[in-house]
């Protein structure tokens, strides 16, 4: 990890320091406009709080309500308002240096590509039986390439369900985190899916799943439950050294909910996280500060350090 660390510092230095350094007076402009919007929609806030409490005081006397609601309702959109206003610099600055550092970022470890705002198939997504229902998603990060012989592909993805309530409906966050697909030396033609160990609530799995496949492996059955179309061929699949590298992966990820599924030839696993990874920039923060590119290159390595645990090389 310390050479890896010190390879990178290198490349850091030839690479992406200097573009770095260009996109901090883009980054000046950007600030600047962040705090004079900020100025202009937060001077606006004192006047509609002081009709707020004029309407308020007014209608108590009167006995009456109408005119309170619909200040409520105005400092309530003013507010959402403001809110889209003043992070519209915040958003379009880290797109930029998104655009102009993370394929660079990205080629450190390879022959990668990077796009902003892709993700996996759909049908990807559904058919790896790995993830909750969801109605609509927000991608972020997307990484292709090949590391080390295996093919690999890494999304961001934030997935989220309707829920229909008596007043109407809104949305709620079912997964956060990050997808990765691989392209593993192995034939097979059924599914197989391992999913944490969620106790009494796997009656339900049951139900919804094809078999559940019972291994030998304690250690492994007190963290994930298995389930397959076909018993055979899933414990082909997870060998006991193969099931060894799989916890293995889960401290990489220290203890994060990682699941697996294993069809069409390929391994999709996907790991829950509530951080936003592989950000490099903040409006509020000098491009050339070291933290959050560190950060990423930290989170970047957790995922190849899998692909390395679970020794997936033809």
């Amino acid at each position: 990890m310390q050479d890896l660390k010190a390879k990178f510092d290198a490349y850091y230095n030839s690479h992406l320091l200097h573009k770095f350094a260009e996109l901090e007076e883009e980054r000046q402009k950007q600030l600047t406009v962040f705090i004079r919007r900020l100025l202009v929609t937060g001077a606006f806030i004192p006047l509609l709080l002081a009709l707020f409490w004029n309407s308020f005081w007014g209608e108590y006397i009167a006995e009456s309500r109408e005119a309170t609601k619909v200040t409520i309702y105005v400092l309530i959109f003013y507010v959402i308002a403001a809110m889209l206003y003043c992070q519209s610099p915040v958003t379009s600055f880290k797109l930029d240096v998104k655009a102009d550092i993370m394929q660079t970022f990205a080629a450190f470890w390879g022959d990668f590509l990077y796009v902003h705002g892709v993700s996996l198939p759909e049908g990807t997504l559904i058919a790896s039986n790995i993830l909750p229902y969801y109605d609509s998603r927000e991608n972020d990060d997307y990484f292709q390439g090949c590391y080390h012989d295996v093919n690999i592909i890494i999304s961001e993805p934030k997935l989220y369900k309707k829920v229909r309530t008596r007043n109407g409906s809104h949305n709620v966050k079912v997964f956060e985190g990050i997808i990765i697909q691989l392209e593993i030396n192995k034939d097979f033609k059924g599914k197989t899916v391992v999913l944490k160990d969620c106790g009494l609530f796997n009656i339900f799995k049951k139900i919804r799943r094809t078999e559940r496949v019972k291994l030998e492996d304690v250690v492994f059955e007190k963290h994930f439950e298995v389930f397959s179309d076909n018993q055979i061929e899933a414990r082909y699949l997870l060998t006991t050294a193969f099931m060894e590298r799989m916890l293995k992966a889960k401290k990489v990820f220290h203890g994060k909910t990682i699941q697996f599924s294993f069809f069409d030839n390929k391994l999709l696993i996907a790991i829950e996280t509530n951080q936003n990874m592989f950000e490099v920039s903040s409006l509020f923060t000098r491009t050339t500060n070291r933290k959050m590119i560190n950060q990423a290159f930290e989170q970047f390595t957790s995922v190849m350090a899998l692909v390395d645990t679970l020794k997936l090389q033809k």
